[in-house]
């Protein structure tokens, strides 16, 4: 008889937690060394109060995990990072993952525009069919490219950051987002996630080329 498969959600919210060994694996095999952050500070995440990391069970074990970036008191978050493990995808599951992490969201403080940080498909690279079917799955969630934006990831690493688009998951209904809304997010996210000076002069280079109202494409 084959035995019944049943996924559930958890959060973590320890790097002592059984399954962070499972999920870290799939943090690293997931992501491009470039864009990743080192280990001490992902474990230093998982007690974050502005940070909610949950994950995709099948059976007890981890498949697929979403992280978010949530500050108190602000008008937004951010999709940081979202995985599922190589031998479970195509299976609907990204999709279930990525509603299920708003939705969480949502319950705890109300519905705000999600930011998420995704290679842009514009640029020449090795990888070029990999990052647009990443950013077909995303419109296809109803997540739109902020235009004019070239978003600088502050991620420190060897060698220039990949180019970058920022992108937003749009609450129903969508508000209207002000120029120095988008501005205040992103020195946010530049202090908050990547501890860079919330005055970098990289956003407002990013800044120049954005209307008001800001547009989406």
């Amino acid at each position: 008889m084959t035995p019944e498969v049943r996924y559930t959600y958890s959060p973590l919210v320890s790097d002592g937690d059984p399954s962070f060994d499972a999920f870290y694996r799939i943090y690293v095999e997931s992501m491009p060394l470039r864009e990743r952050k080192p280990k001490s500070q992902i474990s230093a995440i998982t007690a974050r109060p502005d940070y909610k990391i949950l994950l995709l069970k099948r059976n007890a074990v981890v498949v697929g995990f979403s992280m978010l970036f949530t500050p108190a008191n602000e008008s937004f978050c951010l999709l940081e990072y979202m995985a599922v493990d190589a031998a479970y995808r195509n299976l609907g599951l990204g999709r279930e993952l990525f509603l299920r992490a708003f939705q969480d969201v949502a319950s705890d403080g109300g519905t705000v525009p999600g930011l998420l940080e995704v290679d842009s498909d514009r640029e020449q690279s090795t990888d070029q069919e990999i990052r647009r079917r990443r950013q077909r799955f995303y419109r296809r969630l109803g997540c739109l490219r902020i235009d004019g934006l070239s978003y600088v990831l502050p991620l420190r690493g060897e060698g220039p950051p990949p180019q970058m688009d920022l992108m937003l998951y749009r609450p129903d209904p969508l508000p209207v987002i002000r120029r120095h809304q988008l501005e205040h997010w992103l020195r946010v996210i530049y202090s908050k996630v990547y501890d860079c000076s919330p005055d970098d002069p990289r956003i407002d280079h990013m800044m120049e080329a954005i209307d008001d109202p800001v547009k989406l494409a």
